[in-house]
């Protein structure tokens, strides 16, 4: 113990230490400024203080003792050096059961002189070698607990004789006098010296001996019981046991004071139960009950001044002046407090007034006598109670509605006490209505701003403004209800470990909850997070209420592991983002705390450990020893408690630990003996194991009709059931998820203001249930918890934090398109990948934006009718339908949302399989095929109301777009592409690289240069990379044919040169940087002149539904092409098949097959010198007579057409009689005709069938 220090603080700052601040106004008010002004206080000092609460009484008065305050005057004498040593780890003190009969006489604080005293220790002190006398030493029933004693042999006398034990059993004579020893700390070395550390009164009431009943008493209490004689004890004469000075001897009477002169004497005129009954357990709660001084019926002037008495039962008990309806009522109708009488005075004819600041009261008696009995107590109280002019400080005060009461009152919360005044004026004034005690009341919520506080006589039913208001009532009136039931005994012990002074969850101050069989001490909002775990994960009780349960073993061990130790194992890999505060929402609190506990996501590996059996082995080992935080690892990854040890004696690890003497372990172990913690395997990447997590509850809102009501769910057994509130018995609802067939994700909706974040659940049964979470992070671990119900655990990959839309469909793909296959789909932005749940079948992933083909049909499958939906994608085709035709309108709706236009930035579009924006393609792909040889390409303009058209046809879906000229202009399409790169997100060459690509302009050598721009595109996003490659190789095949179309690389770099910077007009130094691009393509991309091309290819016949969109390579072959264009349609065909590319011209009246050697891009490429470009295609079809082909003709009728017969003849061809000889085609008149009049040399002709 220590003694004040010279400088006492201030009473507010100690106040706020002991969590009591309410009081600071009542001491200063009083003259308590300082500690040392505290050191006569009492108890009936503090009631008139106001600090009614018992709980609080003591706690100020063992804070005074503990500080050396009281009886300061008497401490000095006995003060030793070691008095002032730092503070001692605090210790669980033996209690003693005393008498059980509450009609005993007393209990007493030191034993008689010459008696020994009756303590059945099991304990031995060594004797002191030297004589000591009694005042210097500690008898052995008052030594602390945290002292050393040896738990070796009997405790002798100073004769070192051991005397028997002496008992009066209760049928004898009423009084059990055995003690029953519950020290746990034992081992400890002895304190030793000339004197000991001064007792505090707490510390005696609870470890104060309990004496043998003198034999006069035990005849005495035998005769009152009529019983027969008690045994007589068989004692030897031992010295009297010494003593410490009793600094509270004058308020404790002992056996000597009492029974010091001869007891019939001192029983003669008083009843044995009337002695003081003194136990370490004593105590009461809730304010003191004061006598009533005064009680009867009076006459009250009514206050509407209208001279009308009313009759009124009035009770005055010294601090106020309370006036009933009747006698029979419970709560006054109004009531004055003696601090606000000023005067009291008669007033003749049985009439006296009381006077306060605001009203005066003026009562009639029915007796003259009456009048004077009822002023005397009130004469006498009022100076009494002048120090506590103003009302003691309040834990809440403010206006409420209080239903059955005209209009608002004031509701003052003080202590465990609840005042009603009319006004805020009354309540200053010392004026109420009534007051209701809340020692025996709870408290009610009863609808949005309604609360009941429920008394056993009255229930009184208030309206706040607010809910949050009323929510801050309920919260106060339960901590003062609760406060009147608070032993801060235990608390203060595990505060003791300084880990244990922060929440093991939140870090909050002072928690006051623990988990007794996890190990730690959490706050009050984390306690009720806990108990949704469920008793098998963590038992939770109060540090301050269930005393009951805190047995020393159970407060060493938390002193022992402590928060810091514990969460060694369960914190050890918890990220500093994901550690919670202690402001966390309880849905933040929820999931911090599943993941903490029934996952076990952050905890501590267990290294070395591979299976159940190697676990259970090592808890045998570990309980043997003194090493609990070894065993905590083991029990919570998954060791049995109740394993089988091997050893028929002990056959539990607790029966070891029993054998070892290891108290702690056994502790350990019994608080969780019905724990269940599934094993965790070390080398999971993943914290919990999919059993771990398939049990989860918490507060979802769930769909009813159109609203979102907050509903109690739970998950279990594979069923989602919920619940009216926590506490309603029965589900409301229940649902069966492993029917679900799909699940939407990452939906948000508004519901009463505030964000839900929601999940849609699709039935078998064509039913759609919506559940929605109050956090990002609870949607996420129920969307986890949900999927593992439903989805295979090959799958379970698929439940990203991204994932859109997850479930099942029947599918097939190109390489089995007659059979329908169940599989697992899910949507990730415009990622569709798709697996089928088998273990020999691989995750597969269609991108969406670059789907070649997107369309809906309806197929029969035997007398059904089924929606399919087929995408193309990279020459792959895949058709799905779903189970339902909702289930099916949701994947079409959200694959067609997926794989559409969403924006103006690039990675937006619809894209090709290089990566290229469809729209950027195909406008690229009709000026090749159009307006390669145009003159002034890209410098006419088209027409502002087309291009805006195109544009947003492009950008609805840029898929189903065809471009043909037939419904195009050329200039409308080079207008809408540049309009589209002018009007992206960014620039195609990027703002933000835009002072780089300028500078590199200072660099005169052109190769510098080249490769300077080479790293800047490099540093491109690979959309804007693949889309600029595309465009420059366009842009230089433009330049190439600039013989035809006059336009050089100089005029396209000033048209272009304002869209790929997306700058106002145009600079020099920008047309120099797009012009030096355009020159140097080759080099920078490293790729041929001749680059890729799309082009329409048709298979047989020139049908729109028999087109085929075919990238063109500079390397492709006419069997190549072929091959493609088959493979997209789906036809098969034989290696004898000769499936051919036909050149077709002059809108179909020629055609030619395509030789196998001959590259099909310069072949189109050529059609540019036709009268019409347009009109040239490609088909696709079998070639029968390519065999007969082969043989040579000698000369024939044929048709013949050349331009310059084309405007002179009313047709194109002639007939001709055509021979062939010599690698020339002879062309004659006519058969007779002797001289041919044309001949063509077939080395550099191309022949075209009819």
């Amino acid at each position: 113990f220590r003694s004040p220090p010279e400088s006492c603080p201030e009473i507010a700052e100690w106040l706020s230490n002991l969590r009591l601040t309410q009081y600071t106004s009542c001491f200063q008010q009083g003259g308590y400024r300082f500690l040392k002004d505290c050191k006569d206080l009492t108890e009936d000092r503090l009631l008139m203080l106001r600090v009614l609460p018992t709980g609080h009484r003591r706690r100020i008065l063992r804070s005074l003792e503990a500080l050396g305050v009281k009886q300061e005057s008497e401490e000095e004498d006995d003060k030793s050096p070691g008095s002032r040593n730092a503070r001692r780890k605090p210790l669980p003190h033996p209690r003693h059961i005393f008498l059980k009969d509450i009609k005993r006489g007393a209990s007493f604080q030191h034993p008689p002189p010459n008696e020994r005293t009756d303590i059945p220790l099991s304990t031995h002190t060594s004797s002191s070698s030297g004589g000591s006398s009694s005042d210097e030493s500690f008898s052995a029933s008052e030594i602390p607990s945290d002292w050393e004693i040896s738990a070796e042999g009997p405790t002798p006398s100073s004769t070192g004789v051991e005397e028997p034990l002496y008992s009066v059993t209760e049928d004898e004579s009423g009084f059990h006098g055995e003690m029953v020893e519950n020290s746990i700390y034992e081992g400890q070395e002895i304190l030793k010296g000339p004197k000991g550390p001064k007792l505090t009164r707490s510390y005696r009431l609870r470890h104060r001996p309990v004496p043998e009943i003198p034999s006069q008493i035990a005849a005495l209490l035998q005769d009152r019981k009529k019983a027969p004689k008690p045994i007589e004890s068989k004692k030897k004469p031992c010295p009297p046991a010494p003593a410490v000075p009793d600094p509270y001897e004058e308020e404790y009477s002992t056996l000597e004071e009492c029974f010091a002169s001869d007891p019939a004497d001192a029983l003669g005129g008083v009843a044995i139960t009337e002695l003081p009954d003194i136990s370490p357990y004593a105590c009461f709660y809730g304010a003191p009950k004061h006598p009533v001084l005064k009680v009867g019926w009076l006459d009250k002037l009514s206050p509407q001044g209208n001279c009308v008495f009313q009759r009124r039962w009035v009770k005055f008990d010294g601090e106020s002046l309370a006036y009933y309806n009747n006698d029979k009522e419970m709560y006054s109708k109004g009531m004055i407090f003696a601090s606000a009488i000023r005067q009291v005075r008669g007033l003749g004819d049985n009439k006296f007034e009381v006077v306060t600041l605001l009203r005066t009261f003026v009562f009639r008696a029915e007796r003259e006598g009456t009048t004077s009995a009822s002023l005397s107590p009130l004469c006498c109280k009022r100076s009494d109670s002048l120090l506590l002019l103003h009302p003691s400080s309040t834990n809440k005060r403010g206006l409420l509605e209080l239903r059955g009461y005209k209009g608002r009152v004031l509701v003052s919360l003080a202590g465990s006490k609840v005042r009603l005044c009319k006004t805020e004026q009354d309540y200053n004034a010392g004026l109420a209505i009534a007051e209701v005690e809340l020692t025996a009341a709870n408290i009610r919520d009863v609808d949005r701003k309604g609360f009941e506080v429920n008394t056993p006589f009255k229930n009184f039913c208030f309206v706040a403004e607010s809910e949050q208001e009323k929510e801050e009532w309920i919260e106060a009136v339960q901590e003062s209800i609760a406060e009147t039931l608070y032993d801060y005994e235990v608390a203060e012990k595990i505060w003791f470990n300084e880990a244990n002074r922060s929440c093991a969850d939140c870090h909050a101050a002072d928690p006051e909850w623990a988990s007794v069989n996890l190990g730690v001490v959490i706050c009050k909002k984390c306690a009720g997070q806990h108990r949704s775990l469920g008793p098998s994960l963590s038992k939770v009780r109060s540090l301050k209420l269930d005393s009951s349960i805190w047995s020393n073993e159970l407060v060493e061990l938390f002193l022992e592991v402590g928060n810091r130790n514990a969460n060694s194992f369960w914190a050890a890999n918890l990220p500093l983002e994901e550690d919670l505060y202690s402001g966390a929402s309880a849905e933040q609190r929820a999931t911090f705390i599943r993941r903490k506990y029934r996952e076990r996501k952050y905890r501590r590996v267990l290294e070395g450990f591979q299976d159940l059996e190697q676990l259970n082995q090592a808890l045998c080992e570990a309980v043997e020893s003194a090493d609990v935080l070894q065993t905590m690892a083991l029990v919570f990854s998954g060791a049995d408690v109740m394993c089988a040890t091997g050893d028929p004696t002990y056959s539990t690890p607790y029966l070891l630990a029993q054998r070892a003497g290891q108290k702690l372990q056994m502790e350990f172990l019994h608080q969780n003996k019905l724990s269940d913690f599934p094993s965790l395997e070390p080398w999971s990447d993943n914290a919990s194991l999919s059993d771990a997590s398939l049990f989860m509850d918490g507060f979802l809102y769930i769909s009813s009709g159109l609203d979102m009501t907050r509903r109690w769910c739970t998950l279990e057994g594979g069923f989602l059931s919920y619940y009216e509130s926590e506490r309603s018995p029965s589900a409301i609802g229940r649902v069966d998820v492993t029917e679900v067939v799909s699940m939407t994700l990452n939906n948000e909706l508004l519901v009463s203001g505030r964000a839900v974040f929601t999940v849609e659940l699709y039935l078998q049964t064509e039913r759609l249930l919506t559940v929605g979470a109050e956090t990002q992070e609870t949607q996420h671990d129920w969307i986890q918890a949900l999927t593992k119900c439903f989805v295979p655990a090959k799958v379970e990959g698929f439940v990203r934090k991204d994932s859109e839309l997850i479930g099942r469909l029947h599918y097939k793909e190109g390489h089995d398109l007659y059979h329908w296959r169940l599989g697992w789909f899910m949507l990730e932005g415009s990622a569709l990948h798709f697996s089928p749940g088998e273990e020999e079948g691989e995750e597969e992933v269609l991108q969406l934006k670059q789907l070649q083909e997107l369309t809906v049909s309806t197929h029969t499958e035997g007398e059904d009718k089924i929606q399919v939906l087929l995408m193309v994608e990279c020459g792959r085709t895949v058709y799905i339908h779903g189970f339902s035709k909702m289930d099916f309108t949701l994947w079409r709706s959200a694959i067609t949302l997926a794989a559409g236009t969403d924006g103006k930035a690039l990675s937006d579009q619809q894209l090709t399989k290089n990566g290229v924006p469809i729209i950027v393609d195909s406008c690229i792909a009709f000026v090749t095929q159009y307006g390669l040889c145009q003159e002034g390409v890209y410098q006419r303009p088209g027409d502002p109301d087309r291009v805006a058209l195109l544009l947003e046809e492009f950008t609805a879906d840029a898929r189903n777009v065809k471009l043909r000229e037939k419904e195009h202009q050329l200039e409308d399409v080079t207008d809408t592409l540049k309009s589209f790169l002018s009007q992206a997100e960014d620039a195609l060459l990027t703002k933000e690289l835009y002072p780089y690509w300028v500078s590199a302009l200072d660099e005169k050598d052109e190769n510098r240069r080249v490769k300077k721009y080479s790293t800047f595109i490099e540093n491109l996003p690979k959309i804007n990379r693949s889309t600029l490659e595309a465009l420059l190789q366009h842009l230089y095949r433009i330049q190439q044919c600039s013989h035809l179309n006059r336009m050089p690389s100089e005029k396209l770099a000033s048209v272009f040169s304002s869209c790929l910077f997306q700058t106002q007009g145009q600079t020099p130094q920008e047309i120099s940087v797009v012009r030096d691009l355009i020159n140097n393509y080759v080099t920078i991309f490293s790729f041929s002149p001749a680059g890729d091309l799309i082009f329409e290819v048709y298979l047989e016949k020139r049908e729109p539904e028999n087109c085929c969109l075919i990238k063109v390579s500079p390397s492709m072959r006419p069997t190549e092409l072929a091959e493609t264009a088959l493979s997209m349609k789906n036809i098969k065909f034989d290696a004898g098949d000769c499936w051919t590319t036909f050149e077709v011209i002059e809108n179909g009246e020629l055609e030619r097959p395509l030789h196998h050697s001959e590259k099909i891009l310069e072949q189109v490429l050529e059609w540019s010198t036709l009268d019409f470009p347009s009109s040239a295609f490609l088909i696709i079809k079998k070639f029968a007579q390519a065999k007969e082909a082969r043989k040579s003709v000698k000369g024939d009728h044929l048709k013949f057409s050349d331009g310059s017969s084309k405007l002179l003849s009313g047709h194109k061809f002639q007939d001709k009689y055509v021979v062939l000889r010599s690698e020339k085609l002879l062309l004659y008149r006519d058969i007779k005709s002797a001289k041919a009049e044309k001949v063509i040399q077939l080395q550099c002709a191309k022949c075209y069938l009819d």
